[in-house]
C-alpha cells in the first residue's frame, strides 16, 4: 500500500511539473491603463485608450504570455488617479502603468512611485518636470513643453504671417499651463518675438465662457495669441474668438497643444488658422503613417488623432522594453526602457537614457479645410514643416 501510494505521489508530482510551465505561460501580463474617461477631457482619454489597445492587439503576447489591459478612469483628478493606480498594482498585479492625460495627475503618480514600485510611462504628460524625475518614471508621447516651445518659436520665426506680431499669452491655470506659458515666453523673448503680457493670463480649467478674456485680448491691440489649453478646449476658444471677430481682425492663434480632431469638426470654419507644433497629424504622409491611420479608422471608425498615435507608440515602447528585460521585474523593465525606441506613425521615437523622456521628430501644422479624405473630416491639421528630434532637444 505504501509503495502504491508513493508511486501515485510521483505520478501526480510529474503531472504538476508538466502543467506548471504551461499555466505560467498562459497567465496574462497585466498592464494598468490610466486615462480620463469622464469629465472635460473624456474624448482625449478615449483616444489614448484606443491607441494603447491597438498596440496590445498588434503585439499579441509578451514573453509568450497574453497582454491584459486593465483600464481605470482617472477623472483628471490626482487623488483619484493615485487610488486607481494602487488598485491596479496591489489588487490586479499590474506590472506597469501607462497613460495619464494631465501633468498634475502625472506628477501625483510620480510622487507615489516608490510605494507603487512599477514602471510608469506617460503618453501625454507635457511638463518639463518629468525629465529625470525618477528611475521608474518615463515619457513617450506628446511633446514636452520645452520641445513644443522650440517648435512653435521656430515656426513663428520662419513664417512671415506669424513673425512680426505681438503675442498675448493665455493659459489654463494649472501646472502644465503655467509651464507651457513660461517656456514659450522665455524662448520667444530670446528670439526677439514680442510678448504683450509676460506674466501671462490664467484661466480656470472649467472656463466655458471666454468672452471676458477675448475682450481683454481685443482691447490690448495685439495681433497674435499664444494659448496653452487642454486639447478639446482649443476649438471652443477659437469658435468664441471668431464670434467676437478676433481672427477676422487679423489675429493669429498659436497653440501649445494639438486640438482634438472631433472638436475641430464641431468648430468648423471658425477653427481654421490654428498653428502649433505637435508629434503628428494624419497629414503626415509616409507609408507607416498612412497604414497606421487606416488601421485605426477601420478599427474605431473615428478620425485618427495624435493622442491615439502617441499612446500607441508609448505602449509599443513599453512592450518592447518588457521583452528586452525578459521578465516583469520593475527594475529590469525600467533599465530596458532607457534607450528603447520604436518606429511608428511619426518615425523613430526613442526614450533617452539620460532623462527617461522621448526624442522624436515633430511637425508644425495649421488647421484648415480638409481635402477629400477617407475619414470624412472637414477640418485638418496641415503639415507646414517637419522638425528633427535633435532640433527640438533637449540636448543629451
Amino acid at each position: 500500500m505504501k509503495k502504491i501510494g508513493f508511486m501515485s505521489f510521483l505520478v501526480l508530482l510529474a503531472a504538476i511539473l508538466m502543467v506548471a510551465p504551461n499555466a505560467i505561460a498562459e497567465k496574462p501580463i497585466n498592464i494598468g491603463v490610466l486615462v480620463p474617461l469622464t469629465g472635460i477631457v473624456a474624448q482625449g482619454g478615449l483616444e489614448m485608450k484606443y491607441g494603447i489597445e491597438m498596440a496590445a492587439e498588434e503585439k499579441g503576447t509578451l514573453l509568450g504570455r497574453p497582454i491584459k489591459l486593465l483600464v481605470e478612469d482617472t477623472q483628471v483628478k490626482p487623488p483619484v488617479a493615485v487610488t486607481k493606480a494602487e488598485k491596479l498594482v496591489y489588487k490586479d498585479d499590474c506590472k506597469a502603468l501607462i497613460g495619464v492625460f494631465s501633468s498634475g495627475v502625472g506628477l501625483a503618480l510620480a510622487k507615489n512611485i516608490d510605494k507603487l514600485n512599477v514602471p510608469f510611462l506617460s503618453t501625454h504628460v507635457m511638463t518639463t518636470k518629468f525629465y529625470g524625475l525618477h528611475p521608474l518614471v518615463f515619457r513617450s508621447g506628446q511633446l514636452a513643453n520645452d520641445q513644443t516651445a522650440v517648435g512653435n518659436v521656430k515656426g513663428i520665426l520662419a513664417r512671415p504671417d506669424l513673425k512680426d506680431r505681438t503675442y498675448y499669452v493665455l493659459v489654463h491655470d494649472y501646472s502644465w499651463g503655467h509651464d507651457a506659458g513660461e517656456r514659450f515666453i522665455a524662448l520667444a523673448k530670446e528670439n526677439g518675438i514680442k510678448i504683450h503680457n509676460e506674466k501671462y493670463d490664467k484661466a480656470p480649467i472649467k472656463t466655458k465662457d471666454w468672452s471676458s478674456y477675448i475682450s481683454k485680448i481685443k482691447a490690448s491691440g495685439v495681433d497674435g495669441v499664444y494659448m496653452a489649453f487642454i486639447t478639446n478646449v482649443i476649438p471652443v476658444f477659437a469658435k468664441q474668438a471668431a464670434d467676437f471677430g478676433l481672427q477676422a481682425n487679423g489675429v493669429k492663434l498659436v497653440s501649445a497643444a494639438a486640438p482634438g480632431p472631433l472638436e475641430l469638426e464641431a468648430g468648423g470654419e471658425a477653427c481654421h488658422g490654428i498653428f502649433g507644433a505637435s508629434d503628428w497629424s494624419w497629414d503626415v504622409n509616409t507609408p507607416t503613417s498612412d497604414a497606421w491611420e487606416m488601421a485605426f479608422w477601420k478599427k474605431y471608425n473615428t478620425i485618427p488623432s495624435d493622442a491615439a498615435a502617441h499612446s500607441y507608440v508609448g505602449a509599443m515602447n513599453l512592450f518592447k522594453a518588457i521583452e528586452k528585460a525578459g521578465s516583469t521585474d520593475a527594475q529590469a523593465i525600467a533599465a530596458a526602457l532607457k534607450g528603447i525606441s520604436f518606429d511608428g506613425p511619426y518615425g523613430t521615437v526613442r526614450i533617452s537614457a539620460k532623462d527617461n523622456c522621448m526624442r522624436n521628430d515633430a511637425v508644425l501644422t495649421e488647421t484648415m479645410a480638409a481635402p477629400e479624405n477617407p475619414f470624412g473630416a472637414k477640418v485638418y491639421m496641415k503639415v507646414l514643416e517637419t522638425f528633427k528630434a535633435e532640433d527640438l532637444g533637449p540636448p543629451e
